[in-house]
């Protein structure tokens, strides 16, 4: 953010990722659901009128369209909705310029990996699409770079965060940090703040959640922590984690990450207290969310939640952004909505820049202008050579209040 603070009540800030920015951005490695009021529908929204329109390739337009991919309906649902509320927002301040006009069409892919597939084929059969912004997992955006970057289809995922995302496909970026940083960064603060020797890790089972995991545990190895229990789950399916639970207390672990949604981390975290049981605990930032705190209760004291922003009470735009998203929508900020919200601005930034829908120029301008470091709604970064997103991690503990708010307060 803009703004940062050292002090911060009922939160921690511990950790911050310093990395070098690079200049430029390189090419692939060869070697390797609930509806909230103020929402609209999910169909396609088309351009109107007669002027023209920018195909992938076409020079600087009078309309432009890109494509919005996520979990609209399902267990994942809230994340795309988030995504939706953030680009849909941006665009309105955006069109109020006047000037070029964008529109977005919506497309759910219900965090399915073949419907994804189907999807980007659909996106580009139809044809006159500037980019993507989407989708929600690793899992569906690996499969989808797979037929978008065969035809150089510029996407932006607010949140993919497999290490091979950009790694393997010339024609994508994404907002998130790389997901191996995050496991390390959990581990790294377990052995600093809590001094553990003994730790375990519970993650989904998925590219993402393997991928976070393996960090995880390499990084404990090296710090010399000795991980006793490494659980994995399904998401969407697993309810009860009282046989992980009770492998974690049998082995006697200090301390545990948690590695996977808001939907499974409340009830995670209310089994680990009727257990009864004494360890630390540190949760993604995938579930830095009201949500957790909601299904959690009071089970989410003392509880150290990751996230790669910080409310700054003096960003007046943050704040605004905040409290529209309260009263239009009735739901609060998170990565996912800010994430969306500045993969659109990143896009258009990039297009104004160069002012054509080539998908080399367009990639080249979306390097220039992340290399130079792009000022978010939802936090800093930099963009290095290899297309990876350089920003800072924060560690945060609930404070304790109820209502809608997550109740991280900040003190100057």
């Amino acid at each position: 953010m803009k703004t940062k603070f050292t002090k911060l009540v009922g939160l921690l800030l511990v950790l911050t990722l310093v990395c070098s920015s690079l200049v430029g951005c390189g090419k692939k490695d060869d070697g390797a659901a609930d509806d909230n009021k103020g929402d609209t529908n999910n169909e396609a929204q088309t351009p109107a009128g007669d002027d023209k329109e920018a195909d992938n390739g076409g020079e600087a337009a009078d309309n432009l369209k890109i494509a919005l991919v996520g979990p609209m309906t399902g267990d994942n649902a809230q994340y795309g909705k988030q995504f939706e509320r953030g680009v849909k927002e941006y665009l309105e301040v955006y069109n109020a310029k006047g000037g070029t006009q964008v529109t977005v069409d919506i497309f759910d892919d219900k965090n399915d990996a073949k419907e994804a597939v189907s999807i980007a084929n659909k996106i580009l059969s139809d044809g006159g699409y500037m980019a993507i912004i989407g989708p929600f997992s690793s899992t569906c955006a690996l499969a989808m770079a797979e037929v978008t970057d065969e035809e150089k289809l510029i996407t932006i995922s607010p949140s993919c965060s497999h290490v091979d995302y950009v790694k393997l496909y010339d024609y994508t970026f994404r907002l998130s940090h790389v997901n191996a940083l995050e496991g390390e960064c959990a581990a790294q603060y377990i052995k600093d703040t809590w001094g553990s020797t003994k730790v375990a890790g519970i993650y989904t089972n998925n590219d993402w959640g393997i991928g976070v995991d393996e960090a995880y545990v390499a990084k404990c190895k090296e710090l010399g922590m000795e991980v006793v229990a490494n659980e994995s789950f399904i998401q969407g399916q697993t309810k009860d984690f009282s046989a992980a639970l009770t492998k974690l207390k049998q082995a006697g672990a200090e301390a545990v990450y948690y590695m996977g949604q808001y939907t499974e981390a409340g009830g995670l975290l209310k089994q680990i207290k009727d257990m009864g049981m004494d360890i630390h605990t540190i949760i993604t930032t995938s579930s830095y969310k009201i949500e957790t705190l909601q299904l959690a209760g009071d089970a989410a004291k003392d509880v150290v939640f990751l996230n790669g922003f910080f409310e700054d009470p003096d960003d007046k735009e943050f704040q605004d952004f905040k409290q529209l998203l309260k009263d239009k929508y009735d739901v609060a900020v998170d990565n996912f909505v800010l994430r969306a919200y500045d993969a659109a601005d990143w896009l258009m930034q990039a297009y104004d820049k160069c002012k054509s829908t080539d998908p080399d120029t367009l990639k080249q301008a979306l390097c220039d202008v992340g290399a130079a470091g792009f000022e978010g709604i939802g936090g800093d970064f930099t963009l290095n050579e290899e297309r990876n997103v350089i920003r800072e991690f924060y560690q945060f503990q609930w404070n304790g209040k109820s209502g809608d708010e997550l109740g991280f307060e900040i003190m100057q």
